[in-house]
């Protein structure tokens, strides 16, 4: 006799939840999921042995990351801008890239970028991750250029002096330029 029965929603929805709202416990049990189905254990030990193998085989050596959590809280994660852009540059590859891209918060448009790129040239052309946290903020995504161009990008700001909305100014100025200065070439 089945008291009870639930179907999860597809995972996809799950990621835009993560990656449109940024809910963080979500993450959290996202990367306990992982190592539940394909690791060891349900634990966080296990989802990071997963994403570590998995993150070797795209290419990302352990030397470039250090996690420790699923949702980047922790204050002993790092990574490096160049292995961001590895991973999203495979991503961008993958039959899957249209499906995961969608998942991201669009400049202008929704999630935590509602409010920023509003300005005609700048809205719908970012699809990013974004990321704060006391005096740490980061930008990492796929962008498309005045020329019609997708370029990936990664820009990581750690301990910095500035407010928080002048670090967010700041980088959306350096996107924007790079958006914006590529119908100049």
């Amino acid at each position: 006799m089945v008291l009870a029965n639930y179907e999860s929603a597809p995972i996809v929805q799950d990621l835009r939840v993560i990656n449109k709202v940024s809910q963080n416990l979500h993450a959290e049990l996202m990367l306990r999921l992982l190592g539940k189905e394909k690791g060891t254990a349900g634990t966080i030990e296990g989802g990071l042995e997963v994403m570590q193998g998995w993150l070797t085989t795209v290419g990302i050596r352990p030397e470039e990351y250090s996690f420790f959590d699923g949702s980047g809280l922790s204050r002993e994660n790092l990574v490096t801008p160049h292995a961001i852009v590895k991973l999203l540059t495979f991503v961008s590859k993958q039959p899957w890239a249209n499906e995961f891209t969608d998942t991201l918060p669009i400049g202008g448009v929704d999630g935590t970028l509602m409010e920023r790129f509003r300005t005609p040239q700048l809205t719908g052309k970012v699809h990013a991750k974004t990321g704060s946290l006391g005096h740490v903020n980061s930008l990492s995504g796929y962008a498309t250029t005045a020329k019609g161009e997708r370029i990936v990008f990664s820009i990581l700001s750690n301990n910095h002096l500035l407010t928080n909305r002048k670090a967010l100014e700041t980088m959306d100025n350096i996107l924007a330029t790079v958006i914006e200065d590529a119908k100049k070439d």
